[in-house]
């Protein structure tokens, strides 16, 4: 499957997120540590949601994920500088996995950089320096930190402005095949290589060097061809096997052409569906991952001196298959260094083979033997062959280095490799995942009575849950504070006292008198038909809020205290997080908690452990703010 975003996927991301050109910034939100999403107000497309999840899929999102209540100092920092922003621009660099956008804020400009390769990162800078950014990292030649300047990756070859010429040159001086070469020197990845192989009509593995005239212009056709489609006549679709997806792709690939394909109006849309698809991602062993990018890189610079040092050895060896010629055409060149070149071409005056001329360098660039060579007119054909060799020799030496820094990653890697086998030997219980039902999309519980009481974890959720879910036999409940949760108790024309009170403690934990540190606070519940979203002449009612109207049932000194504990319902084992009566009598595992100073990430971290269960699950129940454990009941 594919766990990443090509070069050719954000060439045609970037083409898709032009739509957001024009548009101002809203808000921030940054969670999970790895997760951003820029909620832009676009001039002609209205709100839209551009999401970097994991660091790794950019996309716009056709529906707004799950996220904290609470900003990360991240978000906060970027709200600041980066609100009411206007996009002027939004474009990949060259055919890199990188995007940039560019932000204009009155007299100050910014640049909003995603890096989508080595990890990925965001990184925001003004004028040239970076102010911010997700990850702090630093390379030999370049670092990522605020304060210092941005640098770019190394430029490679960009396919998406070469010509026929370039193109030509560029693989008939590679020694590879032609995948490899398409891959690398032309720089479009492997999947688009073999793509366009196949619709070249070329056999891949066939050395470079060595194909035709015909067959070089059908791959140059075949890969303009296909990067237009992606920047303009995109077919988006994801590719399944056994009705799983296995890979998404922004246009049609004959790769696939015998699989089942999923079809989608947007490449953002396609994207979302894959990953929405994918199963959740074990926990990185961080360390682990950094050696195997890092032996990964070692690999590949090893292979690109290896392959510098041949293309040397190869021009030395041109010069001596044609020694007579090589001697005569540097005796030319020799006679012509005491005139002016222009004026000797003024002149009409040419050396046979001579493809181009540097003076200044005293060096010329010549086809020898069907090689272009590099030669300095000033030495003789054993000098050339010699400096040629000379520097082969040199990255040959730096090989030796890099070898050694090789061998010695390999073997802290299969160290870190015994050292996590350990650990999952080590390990005691195994997390399982929890079955899934329609209402955990709300904050929820089950009352001691056994009724379903749900409430919003944002505005947005506050609208659908009342206007989908608030029927006529339910109550509403609410804390009584500005901001707090809308809650909906369903059958609560037949609830208790005691459940009641149940969901008014819920909606009050739920609110700002968590995050706050409070001890107990009020909460009320009303009928369904005192809740309504019409505002009288004056008023004005935000998205998420309802106005009540007539009396409302106050419950004073709530205490702001819940329990997390394992219960079963409908036959399925579930983790739940509510008041203390509504756990106690379902429940023989269980934990109190109230308002504290554990990091609610830590408690997260704890309880999922003792629970079981993937950490999301304790994440997405949790009240907002920290916490702290105050009773075990039946836990080790």
């Amino acid at each position: 499957m594919k766990d990443e975003m090509s070069a050719f996927d954000i060439l045609a991301m970037t083409s898709e997120m032009q739509i957001l050109k024009g548009g101002y910034l809203d808000k921030i939100f940054h969670w999970d540590g790895r997760n951003i999403l820029l909620r832009i107000n676009t001039p002609t497309a209205g709100r839209k949601e551009l999401v970097l999840q994991d660091l790794r899929w950019l996309y716009i999102s056709p529906d707004r994920p799950e996220m904290p209540d609470t900003p990360s100092q991240f978000a906060v920092h970027l709200r600041k500088i980066l609100t009411n922003g206007r996009i002027s621009s939004i474009q990949q660099r060259e055919f890199d996995r990188v995007v940039v956008m560019d932000i204009e804020k009155g007299p100050t400009s910014f640049q909003i950089i995603i890096e989508l390769f080595g990890g990925g990162n965001l990184i925001v800078t003004s004028e040239g320096k970076i102010v911010s950014s997700v990850v702090s990292r630093k390379w030999r030649h370049r670092e990522i930190r605020p304060g210092v300047e941005y640098v770019f990756p190394p430029s490679r070859f960009d396919p998406t402005s070469m010509d026929a010429a370039s193109f030509r040159r560029t693989v008939l001086g590679s020694t590879s095949d032609t995948v490899r070469t398409l891959a690398t020197a032309i720089n479009v990845g492997g999947q688009t290589a073999e793509e366009a192989c196949r619709r070249a009509g070329v056999d891949k593995s066939t050395k470079a060097k060595e194909l035709t005239d015909d067959d070089l212009s059908r791959l140059y056709d075949a890969l303009i061809l296909m990067l237009n489609e992606a920047a303009t006549a995109r077919r988006p679709r994801e590719v399944l096997k056994d009705g799983k997806p296995i890979d998404v792709t922004p246009i049609p690939l004959l790769l696939y052409a015998t699989e089942e394909a999923r079809e989608h109006k947007s490449f953002s849309d396609a994207i979302h569906s894959y990953i929405s698809s994918m199963e959740p991602p074990k926990e990185e062993d961080a360390e682990l991952a950094r050696l195997q990018r890092q032996l990964e890189q070692q690999r590949k610079a090893i292979e690109a001196q290896e392959a510098e040092a041949r293309v040397f050895v190869e021009m030395a060896e041109a010069i001596y298959s044609d020694y007579l010629g090589t001697e005569a055409l540097l005796k030319a060149a020799s006679r012509l260094s005491g005139m002016k070149w222009d004026a000797a071409r003024t002149e009409g005056v040419k050396i046979p083979g001579v493809l181009s001329v540097d003076p200044e360098r005293h060096m010329l660039k010549a086809s020898i033997s069907g090689k272009e060579v590099e030669l300095d007119y000033t030495l003789g054909v054993e000098g050339n062959a010699d400096r040629l060799y000379r520097i082969s020799k040199e990255f040959k030496d730096k090989m030796e280095g890099a070898r050694n820094a090789l061998k010695d990653t390999e073997a802290r890697l299969a160290k870190r490799i015994k050292e996590g086998e350990r650990e999952r030997l080590a390990e005691k219980h195994v997390a399982r995942k929890t079955k899934e039902f329609w209402f955990e999309r709300y904050k929820w519980f089950i009352t001691s009575g056994g009724k379903l009481v749900m409430s919003g974890r944002d505005a947005r959720s506050n609208d659908q849950l009342v206007k989908k879910h608030l029927k006529p036999a339910d109550r509403y409940a609410h804390a009584d504070i500005h901001g707090a949760p809308s809650v909906v108790v369903k059958e609560g024309e037949n609830a208790t006292e005691q459940e009641m009170e149940e969901a008014c403690a819920f909606a009050l934990a739920h609110s700002k008198a968590w995050t706050a540190g409070a001890s107990e606070g009020t909460a009320y519940w009303v009928l369904p038909d005192q809740v309504s979203k019409m505002a009288q002449a004056g008023e004005f009612v935000p998205r998420g809020a309802f106005i009540i109207r007539g009396k409302r049932n106050y419950l004073y000194h709530l205490p702001l205290e819940l329990a997390i504990g394992e219960i079963e319902y409908e036959g399925a084992r579930k983790v739940m997080c509510a008041p203390p009566s509504a756990v106690r009598g379902r429940s023989s595992k269980y934990v109190i908690i109230r308002p504290g100073k554990t990091d609610r990430s830590k408690a997260s971290s704890q309880l999922a452990r003792a629970f079981e269960v993937p950490e999301e699950e304790i994440s997405r129940i949790l009240p907002p703010g920290d916490v702290e454990i105050v009773e075990r009941v039946g836990m080790d």
